[in-house]
């Protein structure tokens, strides 16, 4: 029961983690939805000013990182590189001046008065004799040290005792000197060794008194010759100033005012510091870490005083001592400093005129796009004559002419549209006037109808059966389709009109198959080429006149055509009025002649109705007669009626 519990408590606790991770799921996807409709409802130009600089801030924070890491990591070289020049050069040189002071040492042990006045010092017992000594050595050691600046004083000892020191008389004077009882210490040591350098005593040991001067002990001894028998040491104190001067002649220029630099013996003493407050120290006790002083790098960090320090090694071979050169670390921040200034302030610059760049290809980008939709909002207005004024090849240049030729198919197409209303309107006027209030005329003439058969007289009853047709055939739908067979019903009745005038000088044919009476031709079109043919073709025929009408059908193409045997027209006429039938602005060139429609009226209804591909052709040549064909798509209604010739 327990395990089941503890089994049920465990899917419980997982179904928890499992919709709680749902949840957070839903939720940043939901965010990150919301950021991209946000994104997406922005402006073009906003969503590229934005991606730029992005972009840009990316690469030039990415450069300005590298810049700086790898500037403060050169700075950090350049120092230890200047730092190691300065104590190897600044070894060197110290090197030198103890080499000179070996010399020195070895002019004195091997001087013949010195030799003498030790020999007779060691002979005689006499203690006037034996103070006397000291006045013999005192124009020798003038002379020894008065050329050499950086010598304090020189002591000679005796095997056990102090016999004679000649010190420069300057001030400060020399710090305290070391005591008989740790000479012979140090004379024990030196039986085996050809010098020794030692510091000046311990503050601990002998506090100092003002106006003192740090010196440098050189101990050397001085053999008989030719015996080699040891007879006394010399002690040359070296002024460690004299060491400033030497480093003053280094490349140490531009870190002076902030290292540090100390000469260590081997013991840990502290021979020189350029400050001068840390020699004779030990620096286990005030100083830092004796530890650098065994570590196989040169170069490394250190701290002391509490501060943070640079320091390079160099050990000298001749003297043993270390020379230690100490930076401190904040002269390296301060220079990082002034290099994340800079380069935080070549960023910014950087920044700022990348924006500027950004937001002018992003405004230059966007302004055709810009103009392009003002242009577009004064079109949904009504204006159709904004066109924009872009002449490149990119992107921007095709879209403006797409733009242009829109526009110009759509005035094109208004003007079209506007010219087929026109003609509409202009030939229903002419149907109307044509007319002549046919309703009036239609009950006119079924009246004079009546009359004239109840008079007797038929052929004035012939003519008004035949006239009111006409008006009714014309005076309803106008704009209607009708079958060929009801056109050719009212070419029958103008025809008997017309023969009733012209007697059998005019003769009307139809060779028109029975399938295609039922073709559907819009009303109006054959009755006035009947008419201009009876009128302008052979009303000055004396007899034999005759006008045929013919139909075919070939590919779903209708074709009718209406042909007299009269005198034909000039070429002239003939041509001028084909180009009439090209011209858009000919809308009333021949217009409609003894109450008939014009034969451009007829072309442009045809025309407007099925499309330019159909339409009305000429053919005429004087002597031959003339032929006016119509093309039409081929619309079959229903039904067969037979068609009339007269």
């Amino acid at each position: 029961m327990r395990i089941r519990r503890f089994s049920a408590d465990c899917f419980i606790v997982r179904s928890a983690a499992r919709r709680a991770n749902t949840v957070k799921r839903l939720k940043l996807l939901g965010t990150g939805r919301l950021f991209m409709r946000r994104w997406n409802d922005r402006m073009l130009k906003t969503k590229m000013f934005i991606s730029f600089s992005v972009v840009a801030l990316f690469i030039v924070g990415i450069t300005c990182g590298i810049f700086y890491y790898k500037n403060t990591s050169d700075i950090k070289n350049q120092t230890f590189s200047l730092s190691n020049i300065i104590s190897k050069q600044f070894s060197e040189m110290i090197d030198l001046y103890m080499q000179n002071v070996e010399e020195l040492s070895l002019a004195i042990s091997i001087d013949p008065s010195i030799q003498t006045i030790l020999f007779d010092f060691y002979q005689t017992s006499n203690p006037i004799e034996k103070e006397y000594v000291g006045y013999k050595l005192n124009p020798i050691l003038f002379n020894y040290s008065y050329p050499k600046t950086y010598v304090q004083s020189i002591s000679i000892y005796s095997l056990d005792t102090h016999l004679y020191t000649y010190s420069k008389p300057v001030e400060p004077k020399p710090a305290a000197m070391l005591s008989n009882e740790q000479l012979r210490h140090f004379f024990v040591t030196l039986n085996n060794r050809p010098f020794l350098l030692l510091p000046s005593v311990d503050e601990a040991q002998q506090p100092e008194e003002e106006n003192t001067q740090r010196v440098v002990s050189f101990i050397r001894k001085i053999t008989k010759i030719p015996t080699q028998t040891i007879i006394g040491y010399v002690n040359i104190h070296i002024n460690v100033n004299a060491f400033k001067m030497v480093l003053a002649n280094t490349k140490a220029s531009e870190l002076e005012n902030t290292m540090h630099v100390l000469i260590v013996n081997e013991e840990g003493r502290v021979i020189f510091e350029n400050s001068g407050s840390g020699s004779g120290t030990r620096m286990a006790q005030d100083m830092f870490d004796l530890s650098v002083l065994n570590r196989s790098g040169t170069e490394g960090e250190v701290k002391w005083k509490d501060t943070n320090y640079l320091y390079t090694l160099e050990k000298s071979s001749y003297t043993g001592w270390h020379t230690v050169i100490l930076i401190p670390k904040q002269v390296i921040v301060l220079k990082q400093k002034r290099m994340q200034d800079i380069v935080l302030l070549v960023g910014l610059l950087t920044m700022l005129l990348i924006a500027a760049v950004s937001y002018f290809l992003s405004h230059h980008i966007t302004l055709p796009l810009n103009r392009l939709m003002r242009n577009m909002s004064r079109v949904e207005l009504g204006d159709l004559n904004q066109r924009m004024d872009y002449s490149g090849r990119n992107e921007i240049g095709k879209l403006s002419r797409m733009y242009n030729h829109m526009l110009d198919s759509i005035s094109r197409l208004i003007h079209e549209v506007y010219e087929s209303k026109l003609a509409e309107k202009n030939a229903q006027l002419s149907a109307l006037h044509s007319q002549i209030n046919p309703h009036f005329l239609y009950n006119t003439l079924n009246i004079m109808k009546s009359i004239s058969r109840l008079r007797g007289i038929e052929e004035v009853a012939e003519i008004s059966e035949s006239l009111a047709g006409l008006f009714q055939y014309s005076m309803k739908n106008l704009h209607q389709p009708v079958s060929l067979y009801e056109e050719i019903e009212h070419i029958n009745n103008y025809f008997s009109i017309q023969q009733h005038r012209f007697g059998n000088r005019l003769r009307l044919s139809c060779h028109i198959p029975p399938e295609l009476l039922q073709a559907s031709i819009l009303k109006l079109t054959l009755q006035p080429l009947i008419e201009n043919a009876v009128n302008h073709g052979l009303r000055k025929m004396k007899s034999g006149g005759c006008i045929t009408i013919r139909a075919s059908e070939a590919e779903g193409l209708l074709t009718l055509s209406v042909h007299d045997n009269g005198e034909g027209l000039p070429e002239q006429t003939a041509a001028r009025l084909r180009e009439s039938f090209d011209s858009s602005n000919a809308l009333h060139t021949r217009a409609d002649i003894s109450n008939g429609i014009g034969l451009i009226n007829i072309r442009q209804r045809i025309q407007l109705y099925y499309g330019k591909e159909y339409g009305l052709h000429l053919h005429s040549k004087p002597g031959e007669g003339t032929t006016v064909s119509l093309s039409l798509p081929l619309i079959i209604n229903n039904g067969k009626p037979e068609v009339k010739a007269q």
